[in-house]
């Protein structure tokens, strides 16, 4: 069996292995692709640019007060978006998934290596989250993503209070 090692294979796994980088960023493809248009591709990429300036941000010694809490209130506030069906202007989305972002990439330090191949994970899974919408809402209904959303913002306030 081959792994994926080194800073970069470390970057790649880190948005799948931490639970609530997983379903932050997948609830922010799931609402980039809800979203339709333009923001199919600003939306992902305005998070992972905004986690990415966190990170270095955050290497360089910047701290962010409650990281934390904001980081499960983003769950929350990315999940109810999308198990409302909110439809914002692709502007308001992209501020909302860069605010969400800073987040997740705060928390996160390492060397250029791991900076590429965490990029690339966050990519990854913002694109199966847009996937994820796609297909449920071709095969199924837009009802099935919004229930996806909601679990989202349940994992974000179980982890508010401590049980995640």
């Amino acid at each position: 069996m081959t792994t994926v090692t080194g800073a970069f294979g470390n970057g790649l796994t880190t948005p799948v292995w931490v639970l609530q980088h997983l379903l932050g960023i997948l609830g922010i493809g799931m609402w980039a692709g809800q979203a339709g248009g333009t923001a199919v591709w600003q939306v992902p990429a305005a998070a992972v640019t905004a986690a990415l300036a966190a990170g270095f941000a955050a290497q360089m010694g910047v701290r962010l007060p409650y990281a934390g809490p904001g980081l499960a209130a983003s769950l929350v506030v990315v999940g109810s978006l999308v198990a409302l069906g909110v439809r914002a202007p692709a502007a308001v989305a992209v501020l909302v998934a860069a605010v969400a972002a800073v987040f997740h990439g705060h928390a996160h330090q390492g060397p250029p290596l791991y900076w590429a191949g965490f990029a690339s994970g966050l990519m990854l899974v913002a694109c199966g989250g847009l996937g994820l919408s796609i297909a449920v809402t071709q095969a199924e209904s837009d009802r099935a993503v919004r229930l996806c959303g909601g679990a989202v913002a349940v994992a974000g306030v179980l982890d508010l209070v401590g049980v995640i």
